[in-house]
């Protein structure tokens, strides 16, 4: 994300219950959130949530919208390095077969996009239903918006924070409302990747557990209760205006990247 802009730029995480949405707004190279919304919804019934999100934004005027897709929404595996994938018509053709091997889906209502290819290591793969590709897109047009990204959460905090995990090894979790994402990985590279339900009051203490494989990192949406402080692990948006990392941690995946 840019930080030239002088036009409204919103940035939305779709979480499994809540949108968190901001207005960001450019002033040289400073960003400024000038609004932030919180809309909650059922699972299953996102539409009186996005008309909202469009009653909420200001359409027009050059203004786009970027939107982070939590874990409900991405399916996620890993191809196992192989020469032969470098052929990408291969590559997606395998990557599918492991899809409905695992997930049971049929793969070809479904988006993919991969990570870059590193010699020696598995490759990122990332499903998206075509269906709400279609559906974020056909937003953004009524609301007279541009799109400028759908992102899936993942590779948003790997984008931030992957200078700091290439020093480390270890297990990084995106804890988002009552899902996880616990990525093992070696120097920034995944080795391992699943999707897990979590709770508050059964995985708070795992979070802060040491890690037979080495450094446990967390990025959330979820404050510590009772106000308590982040541990010195967790993996922390700088404060910006309009926005403060502690305060507003519900708005984490939808800002990452631009603090």
């Amino acid at each position: 994300m840019s930080p030239l802009w002088n036009r409204p730029t919103f940035r939305v995480h779709l979480g499994a219950r809540v949108l968190a949405a901001c207005e960001v707004r450019g002033h040289g190279r400073r960003c400024v959130v000038a609004r932030k919304a919180l809309v909650a919804f059922s699972p299953g019934e996102r539409a009186p949530a996005l008309q909202a999100l469009r009653e909420w934004v200001v359409p027009g005027g050059g203004a786009s919208i970027e939107w982070v897709l939590g874990p409900s929404d991405v399916r996620y595996l890993l191809l196992p390095w192989s020469h032969e994938l470098a052929d990408e018509s291969l590559r997606d053709r395998v990557a599918s077969a492991l899809f409905e091997q695992r997930f049971r889906e049929d793969a070809s209502v479904h988006a993919m996009r991969f990570a870059k290819a590193r010699f020696g290591a598995p490759q990122l793969a990332a499903f998206v239903a075509h269906a709400l590709v279609e559906e974020v897109a056909a937003h953004a047009r009524e609301a007279r918006l541009r799109l400028g990204s759908i992102a899936p959460a993942l590779a948003t905090v790997w984008g931030r924070f992957g200078g700091v995990l290439a020093g480390e090894n270890g297990v990084v979790h995106l804890v988002d409302g009552d899902r996880q994402i616990a990525v093992r990985h070696e120097h920034g590279l995944p080795t391992d990747i699943a999707l897990r339900p979590f709770d508050a009051q059964r995985d708070a203490t795992m979070l802060g557990a040491p890690c037979d494989h080495g450094t446990r990192r967390c990025f959330s949406s979820w404050a510590p209760a009772g106000g308590a402080a982040f541990p010195a692990h967790v993996l922390m948006l700088n404060d910006g205006e309009g926005f403060d990392t502690r305060a507003d941690v519900a708005y984490a995946f939808a800002l990452c990247g631009v603090f």
